[in-house]
């Protein structure tokens, strides 16, 4: 490939692009915790009686 192809190649990050990419990245972020949120609450909720239960 010669070097015309590979700048022709090259995504130009525009403010309006960055924006949108960070606009996907925060949501993906917020997602992702409330993923984990509700994991750790499933387990919490599961355990919760179980651990009260158990013999010391």
């Amino acid at each position: 490939m010669s070097d015309e192809t590979k700048q022709e190649e090259e995504t130009v990050w525009t403010e309006e692009l960055l924006r949108e990419r960070r606009k996907r990245a925060a949501i993906m972020a917020i997602a992702l915790l409330a993923f984990i949120a509700l994991f750790f609450w499933v387990t919490l909720i599961k355990l919760g009686a179980n651990i009260a239960n158990r013999p010391l």
